[in-house]
């Protein structure tokens, strides 16, 4: 296929699913906006049994291998990439990544591999069932790739050196925000007699630490009420820890929600408690509305967002009665909530984020 007389880069996409979730996101973001006069695109899903993201966008075909494992799905993927002959293969997960990284002389020479990393791969692959073998898979294969996208400096900078993977070939984009419309619930409130509304949007497992936000807001002596917005294998220990506090009229789990953020736009502050992140979606999202953020400086993306006393506040991980204090201190600071959602709209807008990665994806 051509356009302007030239012909398409035909980039095939790779996802595991298409579940709640950041890299989720990013391939919704990316289907969406792709610029498909120069791109001929294809996504294929490993499993959509269970999808919550959609791709709208009618120029990008979909392929559902209804596979829940990738080792499974090899000679489905080895004829889906003979029928298709992409320029590029474009993985967006980390055991996906692997998994091209290991096979890459099966298919094409003339083949392009980009990758994306969605999390820290040093801290991530201690959650492995074999960290050890894990690392040295990584370490071995992953210079393999053509180039690996990096959502944020830290997370390039694990892979130099954790993994010696050459500089050269990685690249940091950071994840982009759509713009959405003005936040009108944003006006200033008599703190008189207010009760204080602070909101959490994270899957409910180990290293989101939503029950140390738990044990730091049942710190407080302020009126407040807590929602926590998402699901995950943690759900249960939370709710135990909600009534052993004797939380039940102060902290309320939501569940998961297509708008997490609908209904929840006047919320005070947003609270992050990951005990790592890569450069989390949902700080992105809480800035757009002029959200501010109390967060532990943990390990990732969170401080390259988080611009003290602009758009948040970070305490010093895992402290406890600091985050607390951080909390007191983020309501009467009188945070600028429009200059917030300029910044981050500006900082990280869906055009500059397309722009380079298509960018990078033609110099391949």
């Amino acid at each position: 296929m051509k356009t302007n007389g030239k012909p398409k880069i035909r980039l095939l996409i790779f996802t595991p699913t298409m579940e709640c979730g950041g890299s989720e996101k990013f391939v919704t973001l990316l289907c969406g906006n792709l610029n498909t006069e120069i791109f001929s695109a294809c996504l294929v899903i490993l499993d959509n049994s269970n999808p919550f993201y959609e791709i709208k966008n009618p120029a990008i075909e979909i392929i559902d291998l209804k596979k829940r494992r990738v080792r499974f799905a090899l000679i489905r993927l080895k004829a889906i990439i003979k029928k298709y002959q992409p320029d590029i293969i474009f993985t967006t997960a980390n055991h996906l990544n692997l998994y091209f990284a290991i096979f890459r002389k099966l298919f094409p020479k003339t083949i392009k591999f980009a990758a994306r990393e969605s999390s820290i791969v040093s801290l991530n692959s201690n959650r492995t069932r074999f960290p050890r073998l894990y690392n040295w898979l990584i370490k071995k294969y992953y210079r393999r790739f053509d180039v690996i996208i990096c959502q944020s400096d830290y997370m390039q900078q694990d892979l130099i050196i954790s993994y010696n993977i050459p500089v050269g070939k990685t690249s940091v984009i950071h994840n982009a925000i759509a713009e959405g419309q003005k936040n009108k619930n944003i006006a200033p409130e008599d703190s008189a007699g207010k009760v204080y509304k602070f909101i959490t949007v994270a899957r409910l497992s180990e290293e989101k630490a939503v029950e140390r936000l738990i044990h730091a807001v049942s710190l407080l002596s302020i009126p407040y009420r807590f929602y926590i917005i998402g699901k995950g294998n943690k759900r249960g220990h939370l709710k135990h820890l909600i009534n052993d506090l004797q939380l039940q009229d102060k902290i309320f789990l939501q569940g998961e929600k297509k708008e997490p953020f609908n209904g929840m736009e006047d919320a005070d502050l947003f609270l992050m408690g990951s005990y790592y992140e890569g450069f989390p979606n949902v700080l992105l999202e809480a800035g757009s509305l002029g959200i501010p953020v109390i967060s532990f400086n943990a390990p990732g993306g969170i401080r390259e967002i988080i611009a003290e006393g602009e758009n948040g506040l970070l305490v010093a991980d895992n402290d406890l009665r600091a985050f607390a204090a951080a909390v007191n201190k983020g309501i009467t600071s009188g945070f600028d909530r429009n200059k917030i959602i300029e910044t981050t709209q500006s900082r990280f807008s869906i055009d500059a984020t397309m722009k380079k990665l298509e960018n990078l994806l033609v110099q391949l």
